[in-house]
C-alpha cells in the first residue's frame, strides 16, 4: 500500500504546511508535546502523519 498518494496521509513537509508551521517546528512539536500525533514511519527514510490526527490535535488546541 502506498501511503503517500492518499489525501488522508501527509508527508512531513505537507503536514507542517497543513498546521501552519515550519518543518523544524513540526519536529519540535513531535519531540516536546506529548499530545501531538505520532508520525508513522513507512520506510527508513519516509514518515507520514494522518490528516485526521492533525485535525483532531488542532481542534484540541482551540479555545
Amino acid at each position: 500500500m502506498n501511503f503517500t498518494n492518499t489525501n488522508d496521509n501527509l508527508r512531513l513537509k505537507d503536514a507542517a504546511a497543513y498546521i501552519g508551521v515550519s518543518k523544524p517546528t513540526l519536529w519540535r512539536l513531535a519531540e516536546q508535546d506529548p499530545t501531538f500525533p505520532k508520525k508513522i514511519r513507512i520506510s527508513s527514510r519516509c514518515c507520514i502523519y494522518r490528516r485526521s490526527d492533525l485535525q483532531s490535535w488542532l481542534a484540541s488546541k482551540e479555545i
